[in-house]
């Protein structure tokens, strides 16, 4: 081996030698200054959680000191959950106007089921249906005297009358779900389009997407977001109209929807992998499509909301219990929406969970927890305001 291989065959041995010390050294301890780097994130996260809860512990007593659910609720005029069914006899009727939550469409089956069956009439009530819909306000008209009754399709605007400058006094008697319907709906890709989709959406699955919301639907990412620490920044929200086009269009990755009306527009289109992300899962939840009167009417004749409640309720009951004759009638019924029985049996089943809810009550029974809990949310993000909580 002459002078100059040799050399050059040393200074690869040292090279090797060398880049295996490297590889087999251990890492430098971290400094101090990152490790404190390191740690605070997840404390910072957990500040703002524990700091929110906090704080809507702190509206919610004042919530249930001032302006307890007991004030614009009650059960006392349902059916008891085992009560039979017994028509009245009747020496006169009585026609009431009642107030739907939206046109009328399968949304409203247990109304058109206590009307085609007869029990409004076995109890000695003449019913007309009045289609609520865009621009449409019926809280509003029965603060007017305009119907008798009115179904809410929010029951958070119930408190929110209630307590406004320009108060209503009304009661909410009953209610259709006992969970909120709203949720974000996107596309799942992982899963094929005719093969439905478990993914389970979190929070966190938002970030860096886009989300199409309606109106003043922001403060729900305002919740969102700070409950669950997530950048405001890192989501962009949209304004978005009531159908999932966007969606299937690429030009938003998520909607602002309800579990029983869009995911059925989606399926309709063969898009059967549809996620949805549910308020109600993650702490924002409320009561859908309430029964309200005026207060005035619940003293001066509770005969009258008792019935109307006991024919509305075996209405209920009949959809849960015969959801294909239930859904032969709300096509007859729905004049508003051109509806099929699938259609309609696809609502009834994607809702059937909201109708029984999960708090061991029987149907159409509502929680004073509930209301007081959502009232707290609504005061905490600015939706609506209790002088006494400020």
């Amino acid at each position: 081996m002459n002078r100059s291989t040799f050399s050059l065959a040393l200074i690869a041995l040292l090279a090797l030698m060398l880049s295996a010390c490297v590889a087999q050294a251990p890492a430098a301890p971290a400094s101090e200054e990152e490790q404190m780097a390191a740690e605070e994130e997840p404390m910072a996260e957990e500040a703002v959680e524990a700091g929110s809860e906090a704080e809507f512990e702190q509206i919610l007593a004042c919530v249930e000191e001032n302006f307890p659910a007991e004030s614009y609720f009650t059960n006392e005029l349902l059916p008891a959950a085992d009560a039979a069914w017994e028509p009245m006899e009747c020496d006169s009727v009585d026609s009431i106007k009642v107030g739907m939550p939206w046109v009328l469409n399968d949304e409203e089956a247990p109304w058109y089921n206590a009307i085609e069956l007869g029990y409004f009439a076995d109890v000695c009530l003449e019913v007309e249906l009045v289609a609520g819909g865009p621009g449409v306000d019926h809280l509003q008209t029965l603060a007017g005297g305009a119907v008798d009754i009115a179904v809410v399709a929010g029951g958070s605007r119930v408190p929110s009358l209630v307590s406004s400058p320009t108060p209503a006094d009304v009661v909410a008697v009953g209610t259709f779900l006992k969970h909120s319907p709203y949720i974000w709906l996107g596309l799942d890709p992982d899963t094929p389009q005719d093969q439905r989709s478990d993914k389970v959406l979190t929070p966190q699955d938002f970030i860096g997407t886009k989300v199409g919301i309606q109106g003043n639907d922001d403060y729900l990412f305002n919740f969102m977001s700070n409950k669950y620490d997530i950048p405001p920044d890192q989501v962009e929200l949209m304004a978005a109209g009531f159908t999932p086009d966007p969606v299937l269009m690429g030009a938003m990755d998520y909607i602002g929807a309800w579990i029983v009306n869009q995911p059925r527009l989606l399926e309709e289109q063969g898009f059967m992998n549809w996620v949805a992300f549910r308020f109600s899962d993650w702490g924002w939840d409320g009561y859908g499509d309430v029964t309200v009167v005026r207060r005035e009417t619940l003293e001066e004749n509770p005969d009258l909301v008792r019935r109307f409640l006991a024919a509305q309720t075996q209405g209920l009951n009949y959809l849960l219990e015969n959801p294909d004759a239930s859904a032969e009638i709300a096509v007859i019924y729905g004049v508003d929406a051109q509806l099929t029985k699938e259609q309609a049996l696809r609502r009834f089943e994607l809702q059937e969970s909201l109708v029984l809810g999960s708090d061991d009550l029987p149907v159409s029974h509502m929680s004073a927890d509930r209301w007081n809990m959502q009232v707290a949310s609504m005061i905490q993000y600015d939706q609506l305001e209790l002088e006494a909580c400020k």
